[in-house]
């Protein structure tokens, strides 16, 4: 008989990692012949197969057009992504990541290991929709998603397990800037080493902010260095598009630890015979990203307005994502702090590890909380909070805001005060919108939840009554009441992200097989 495993899966924009707890250690798992992390690429191949990780990564230039990068960024959209003449969900393709990772990760753990379950991290700035895509991928790769845990109390687990073998501390107060490939979260999070209590405060974010757009960055450098030259405007060739994004790629990593970078491109304008070549330094690369940087001390902002905290009340910053290993990322955060940021978790592998042992303590597998972590508890205290409001859209247009950004989930919220629109009205559609804005048009639509068949009444007479839920995964559910009645609809909101068992079977059957 197999051993069933729950992992961790970090699930990244560029990246991606897998996890597991060995002897009371959480472990990467090595992955894509050896690796200890996957590129998250996905490559339709002719023969019907597709190729992901590190092979679909080192071809994406010659077959630029049948390659996948970067799906983290469209989940949450329900536009199909067109590719070698069929249309996939992001789910679907993100789901072909993830099955890669478990199908390796298998191979590496044993013959007799059966993954079956997953803890995979999402950006804490992820909102029911997104959160509700990455659920549905890690399902359509075969898996049963025990909890979707936000990235930063991932990387806090893994902080704290190492505070366990070098700190005396009892309570610290981190707050963790997270940029990854394609997401910012920057979050406050009071951690209780005595009883390991990992408690969110405030979250704020980008999910559109990331790495990558540093790496654009470059890619305008080099285009408008080319046309400059030649009058030849780079982005109409996809496969010379997709060679300059991986020389712009290579620069911005090699600009973390040298002031300048000579950038060169051969043949890049084929019909002429031309090279591009010029030297980029670090501090025109800072320059001409000022305003990304920028973008993410807003965020920092943002929480501190919110929060009871102060930055100077701050015990510890830590970095996370590789993109945070860029020099001006440091130099904003020991500028902001007073101090810089701790050296002490790898930025690319703490949220897996973190994963990895929530997975392990949910599995009961094996090691304890208290075997694992600072304290003696057997179990772990998380403590997540709403990244954004949600609320109902008014027949004026506006959003009644049900729960409010940095509520402590799970939680419950319930409004008795609403009244149909229109006389003689039998069918109320409860609208559900995510965002700040008072105007429902400047949110996000997450979907509807329908009351039918009610008796009509007076617009004027309030006798409805809407309900919200959001579990520990940061899912919520929606329930209407007529209170006339009684009658009730009680449901996860209709909408395209959310498939049932059958539909899940259905969006796996349609995905080709993966290369060996």
């Amino acid at each position: 008989m197999s051993n069933k495993y729950t992992v961790g899966i970090d699930f990244g924009t560029t990246r991606s990692a897998i996890s597991y707890v060995a002897a009371n250690n959480p472990e990467i798992i090595t992955v894509d012949d050896g690796e200890r992390v996957m590129p998250s690429v996905v490559q339709f191949r002719d023969a019907g197969e597709v190729n992901v990780g590190r092979s679909a990564a080192n071809t994406a230039i010659e077959m630029p057009e049948r390659t996948i990068t970067e799906v983290k960024r469209r989940m949450g959209t329900e536009e199909p992504i067109p590719v070698a003449g069929e249309e996939y969900l992001p789910e679907q393709i993100a789901s072909l990541v993830i099955a890669a990772l478990v199908s390796d990760a298998q191979e590496r753990i044993g013959v007799d290991v059966e993954i079956t379950n997953t803890v995979i991290t999402v950006p804490a700035y992820f909102g029911d929709k997104e959160r509700t895509a990455t659920e549905s991928a890690a399902e359509i790769a075969g898996l049963t998603v025990d909890r979707l845990l936000p990235e930063p109390s991932a990387a806090c687990l893994a902080y704290g397990l190492h505070e366990n073998k070098l700190s005396e501390a009892e309570h610290e107060l981190v707050f963790v800037y997270d940029l990854g490939g394609g997401t910012f979260d920057a979050t406050l999070v009071d951690i209780d080493y005595e009883i390991n209590s990992v408690e969110t405060l405030n979250t704020a974010g980008n999910n559109k902010l990331g790495g990558m757009d540093w790496t654009d960055e470059i890619v305008d450098w080099i285009a408008e260095g080319i046309e400059a030259d030649t009058g030849v405007t780079i982005r109409e060739n996809a496969e010379q598009l997709s060679r300059v994004r991986e020389k712009a790629r290579e620069t911005k990593h090699r600009l973390s630890n040298t002031q300048s970078v000579e950038v060169s491109v051969p043949f890049v304008v084929p019909e002429e015979s031309y090279t591009f070549s010029a030297q980029l330094t670090r501090d025109e690369f800072e320059t001409r990203t000022a305003d990304l940087i920028q973008a993410t001390q807003e965020s920092m902002d943002e929480l501190f307005e919110r929060s009871d905290n102060d930055p100077q009340d701050v015990d510890k910053v830590l970095l996370v994502g590789g993109a945070s290993r860029m020099t001006q990322v440091e130099a904003l955060v020991t500028g902001y702090f007073g101090q810089e940021p701790s050296k002490e978790i790898n930025p690319d592998e703490a949220v897996a590890l973190g994963a990895a042992v929530q997975a392990e303590i949910i599995d009961e597998r094996g090691a304890s909380a208290a075997e694992m972590l600072p304290g003696e508890s057997d179990s772990i205290v998380l403590i997540d909070v709403v990244p954004q409001s949600l609320g109902v859209r008014l027949s004026d247009g506006t959003v009644d805001h049900i729960i409010e950004t940095d509520e402590q989930i799970p939680t419950q919220k319930r409004k008795e005060e609403y009244s149909t629109a229109e006389p003689d009205q039998t069918t109320v559609a409860i609208e559900v919108y995510q965002g700040e804005e008072q105007l429902a048009d400047e949110n996000t639509k997450i979907g509807e939840a329908v009351l039918r068949d009610i008796p009509p009444r007076e617009p004027s007479e309030p006798t409805l009554a809407v309900e919200f839920r959001i579990n520990t995964n940061g899912r919520l559910e929606v329930e209407g009441e007529d209170l006339k009645t009684g009658k009730k609809v009680e449901t996860t909101i209709e909408s395209g992200l959310r498939h049932s068992d059958a539909e899940i079977e259905e969006l796996s059957r349609q995905l080709p097989s993966t290369s060996d």
